[in-house]
């Protein structure tokens, strides 16, 4: 039992919780004592009275839009470690800082040199978890904007910290520091819904010390907020990624986490051989699902670097074989930090192999389902508009294409392949969940665009005329044979007449003078 208080303790940041001499007050209605280091460049020009007008502008809005969650001492010695290189800091060179603040910010203002503006950067390090966050930065527009800029920028930078007290429908549920302390406005909640925090694992140890992990791949987004709780989705690289099955007594904890201002380092690496992951295609989309952008290709070292895109919440980051096999699907934050990670993955040649044989299967059917689609409108204006010839040629050519059963062939016959290879070989993955999905689309694209029903139909219309035309020529080569022999005989009995033209050279003698 003590070994989790003492895991609760450092939590909380309390210095000891046995030898307390009042009970502290509870989480939710506790502030967080923050302690800023602010340090400038030389070339920003802030003398003593600049600063002191800028920190009082700012303190000024602390108070009006935060409140009494935050309480602020400002170090008249800023730790030298506030300055240039604050993306390269490393947590273990902050532990040694005063322990009874629950946030340490380490400010550094500067100048653009493209732009001559003021820019703040920062990180924070939250003292009880001994995490340090990611790089956070602001320009200033304009140096009468500075107080505002500033706020907005500490806004960025504060984190709200949490314990992780259950699980609920498949959410977590979060205590949240501070929560229960009524904000100023709004904007000074300390959460709020979208907030976005990463877990952690505080382990005690034999010595009763006290290993702090991060679980990694993990994030949780708060849903809803009652009072002092929140309730959070879980978006994980894992199925049960706050499980208790854990052998050492541990609890869990969780900090906020807000999207940072550095370039995501990733190496791919083959998880058998340990050899680079090259030529394999990176893409992202928010969590959890929304559209997804190419992130690139990674070089031959298996490494990719991860810009900042237009989405500054959690993405799902998954590496693609052949563009569609995915090799690793995990969330990430984007620019959480600038430190290199290495990921092992599994190539999948042999699923791999099978991909491009089936993509190259999908674009045939695709094409005969575009070929088949123009065939049958022609076919229905040439019926429309009575052309019978032209639709027997149509039809012509559509018997010229391949049968549909000759694409469900190919496609079962590659199934049954990939099938027996998966039972002979063991060292790597044949049949994934995604290629037995390929092979489902393809037959129920088959199935619903590849037939022969548009054709028959047109062939029945076709035999149809033609049975129509027979008949009609049968009743009209009927029809004279029975009308036209009775005026035969009729015009047989007056042919004498028909000599009497021949006679009418006579009568011209009589016209001659007496």
């Amino acid at each position: 039992m003590r070994t989790i208080l003492a895991g609760l303790a450092l939590l909380l940041g309390s210095l000891s919780i046995g030898l307390a001499e009042e009970t502290p007050p509870a989480m939710e209605n506790r502030p967080y004592r923050i302690a800023l280091h602010l340090a400038f460049d030389p070339g920003a020009r802030f003398d003593a009275g600049r600063r002191s007008g800028l920190l009082a502008d700012w303190h000024e809005m602390v108070r009006r839009f935060v409140g009494p969650s935050w309480s602020i001492e400002v170090m008249e010695k800023p730790s030298p470690l506030a300055g240039q290189g604050l993306e390269r800091l490393k947590a273990e060179e902050l532990q040694g800082l005063d322990p009874s603040f629950d946030k340490v910010w380490l400010v550094w203002v500067s100048v653009d040199s493209a732009d001559a503006d003021l820019v703040f950067t920062g990180r924070e390090y939250d003292t009880a978890t001994r995490w340090l966050g990611p790089l956070q930065r602001r320009a200033v527009p304009s140096p009468l904007d500075a107080p505002r800029a500033f706020f907005l920028f500490t806004t960025d930078l504060f984190n709200p910290s949490a314990l992780i007290v259950g699980q609920e429908g498949g959410r977590a549920l979060l205590k949240v520091q501070g929560a229960a302390i009524p904000p100023a406005s709004p904007l000074g909640a300390v959460v709020a819904k979208g907030t976005t925090f990463i877990p952690l694992r505080l382990v005690t140890m034999r010595d009763d010390s006290v290993r702090i992990t991060r679980i990694a791949f993990t994030y949780l987004t708060a849903e809803s907020v009652e009072g002092s709780t929140a309730r959070c989705a879980i978006v994980s690289a894992f199925r049960d990624p706050l499980s208790q099955r854990i052998a050492r007594p541990n609890t869990l904890a969780a900090l906020g986490m807000k999207a940072g201002d550095s370039t995501i380092h990733l190496r791919f690496i083959d998880r058998t051989t340990k050899g680079p992951a090259a030529g394999y295609t990176l893409t992202e989309r928010p969590a959890p699902d929304g559209p997804i952008r190419d992130v690139g290709m990674t070089d031959r070292s298996g490494r990719i670097a991860v810009e900042l895109g237009p989405t500054r919440g959690v993405v799902k980051l998954r590496l693609l074989a052949g563009d569609s096999e995915p090799l690793a699907e995990f969330p990430m934050m984007p620019g959480e930090s600038s430190e290199e990670r290495e990921i092992p993955v599994d190539p999948l040649p042999l699923a791999s192999k099978y991909q491009v044989q089936l993509d190259a299967l999908r674009d045939q059917i695709v094409d005969q389902v575009a070929l088949r689609g123009r065939l049958e409108r022609l076919m229905q204006s040439r019926v429309e508009g009575d052309d019978w010839t032209g639709l027997q040629e149509l039809l012509k050519q559509y018997d010229l294409l391949p049968p549909p059963p000759s694409f469900t062939d190919a496609v079962k016959k590659l199934k049954e392949e990939a099938t027996k290879l998966s039972y002979e070989t063991s060292k790597t993955t044949v049949l994934t969940r995604h290629l037995q999905a390929v092979f489902d689309e393809l037959q129920g694209l088959i199935d619903g665009y590849l037939n022969n029903d548009a054709s028959r139909a047109f062939a029945e219309a076709l035999e149809s005329h033609k049975k129509q035309e027979a008949e009609a020529a049968k009743a009209t080569a009927k029809k004279p044979a029975a009308s036209f022999q009775p005026a035969e005989t009729t015009t047989s009995t007056p042919a004498p007449k028909a000599e009497a033209p021949a006679q009418k050279p006579e009568t011209p003698r009589s016209e001659t003078p007496f």
